[in-house]
């Protein structure tokens, strides 16, 4: 059970960084974004990446975490990520238990994708499937 805990928080810190990036990816570096993303989003190591670009390790390290900070910070700050999730989380809160069980069995299918793709090329399918649960929690309002 403690390996799927792991899993679970591992995969909430990407959604979390990917959440950032779309708010704040813009005030990064251009080389930040990209490393971030490559890190996260392709899941390669800070060796790889270092190796890719003919920089140190330590070099890839200091930029992710430093972006990492950076996104943190401007959260922290403007508050607009937590602003959106807000919202999202109010309307969850007003809805029938029949939608939302039918949301998260929707959800946990998209967990499933996920864990079976490993790294992720193409989201296109997962956010169509993440799309089709905001609609329908959005439309069933009580």
């Amino acid at each position: 059970m403690e390996a799927q805990d792991k899993e679970e928080a591992k995969l909430a810190r990407r959604v979390r960084i990917a959440q950032l990036l779309q708010v704040y990816g813009a005030l990064l570096t251009e080389r930040q974004r990209e490393f971030v993303r490559l890190h996260h989003d392709k899941d390669l190591s800070f060796g790889e990446i270092a190796a890719e670009f003919k920089i140190s390790r330590q070099a890839v390290h200091d930029a992710v975490k430093q972006a990492e900070a950076a996104m943190e910070n401007y959260e922290a700050g403007l508050g607009l990520l937590g602003k959106s999730l807000g919202a999202s989380a109010r309307t969850v809160s007003s809805q029938q238990p029949a939608v939302l069980e039918s949301a998260i069995a929707q959800l946990r299918q998209v967990r499933k994708q996920l864990a079976s793709q490993g790294v992720i090329y193409d989201t296109g399918n997962l956010v169509r499937a993440i799309d089709e649960v905001l609609r329908l929690l959005e439309t069933q309002h009580v």
